[in-house]
């Protein structure tokens, strides 16, 4: 599977649920966490895709492709990533990803940023803080420890800024007209119940990406991190596929 896997994580950008989960994930493979919680979205996807690669080039292994594993929301950077710089992709991971936000599902978030306007920043992050308890299910599901509840639950405040442009760009981003022109091997793991990014826009990218495997795994929104045994042994199958020579 290659010794490095660069992590982008969700709209939030707090890559730490990703991290303690990484040794079930990734098998005891390399994790470099691009933590963009500060990010303010300068240059759009393609600039957070840059600085997502910035850590790469930071990295003693600079030189070999590493994985590149998105989660969510960061799943449109390693997207971005592996269309404008292939050599340096050795494969994508995309969990609960989306490469465009269905219409239907975007008229919430959209209703969500308007009430933001309407409210102010300090009554949003209240409201935040209030959601994160109650979106519990729909992230995590039924079944999970207690410890990656508390995890959850306790994640760093959000940088509302930041957070708000992510959102908004969210809504319109859409990797359609280039999906079928990434060639790395490409591993999309979607949750069956995930009330945040369909399913369908999980098989969409496994359709409209040459080289793509589709896996479900009972769950949420972060199912992988809820259940991320399961979701490595899936990943961990992939990727031993990617070293099986071809006959």
């Amino acid at each position: 599977m290659g010794d490095r896997v660069l992590v982008i994580p969700g709209l939030d950008g707090d890559p730490s649920m990703v991290q303690a989960a990484a040794p079930r994930l990734f098998r005891g493979r390399r994790v470099l966490a691009f933590d963009h919680r500060l990010d303010t979205l300068e240059g759009g996807v393609e600039g957070l895709a840059e600085r997502a690669l910035a850590l790469l080039d930071a990295d003693p292994g600079a030189d070999a492709p590493a994985f590149v594993c998105g989660e969510s929301f960061g799943g449109t950077a390693a997207l971005m990533l592996a269309h404008r710089h292939p050599a340096r992709v050795r494969g994508l991971i995309l969990l609960s990803a989306f490469g465009w936000y269905p219409r239907l599902r975007a008229c919430l978030p959209r209703l969500h940023l308007r009430l933001w306007r309407m409210l102010g920043d300090g009554w949003a992050a209240r409201l935040h803080r209030l959601w994160r308890v109650l979106s519990l299910p729909a992230a995590l599901g039924w079944g999970c420890s207690s410890e990656v509840v508390r995890a959850y639950i306790r994640r760093p405040g959000l940088h509302l800024a930041g957070y708000r442009v992510k959102c908004e760009v969210a809504m319109h981003f859409d990797a359609r007209p280039w999906l079928e022109t990434i060639g790395c091997p490409t591993f999309v793991l979607v949750g069956t119940w995930d009330p945040l990014v369909p399913i369908r826009a999980g098989q969409e990218l496994a359709q409209r990406i040459p080289n793509a495997q589709l896996q479900q795994l009972a769950g949420g929104h972060l199912t992988h991190v809820a259940h991320a045994a399961a979701a490595g042994e899936l990943i961990a199958n992939w990727a031993a596929s990617l070293e099986v020579p071809a006959t």
